[in-house]
């Protein structure tokens, strides 16, 4: 069950608590009021580690990136290191080989400006889910 059914499944139980509507012995509303607050204990220890997991995550990715672009760099730079000479054969492919690695570089700047707007869209819908809990 995932954690917003979970949040539901609660809230509805607490509705019917509330309203009376099951007429059950009062041992059986503790139970029951007991049950659910074990069930939010758990949710909440679920979202924390969840919110753990995608902290190391960012973490990691952050770190690969950073590799990434220092060996991106390490190669722009041997590849424009090299001047171009008249007659010099490999010129052309030194330039065709900048402008790919210029294409490339873009298109992970691209992928990786997803991937982190996904990550705190993520963050933001946690940290939702644990306002919305902390309220019911």
């Amino acid at each position: 069950m995932d954690v917003q059914t979970e949040v539901l499944d609660l809230k509805l139980r607490v509705a019917d608590l509330e309203s009376g509507a099951h007429g059950a012995v009062p041992d059986w509303r503790t139970d029951l009021l007991r049950e659910i607050n074990d069930r939010t204990k758990h949710l909440r220890s679920e979202i924390t580690a969840l919110k753990a997991r995608l902290a190391e995550a960012r973490t990691e990715l952050s770190e690969d990136l950073a590799a990434v672009q220092t060996e991106i760099e390490g190669v722009r730079r041997e590849v424009s290191a090299r001047p171009a000479r008249p007659g010099d054969e490999d010129a052309d492919l030194r330039l065709d080989m900048a402008e790919e690695f210029a294409a490339l570089r873009a298109e992970m700047a691209h992928q990786f400006d997803s991937v982190r707007s996904e990550v705190l869209d993520l963050g933001i819908k946690i940290d939702r889910l644990l306002k919305r809990d902390a309220c019911h």
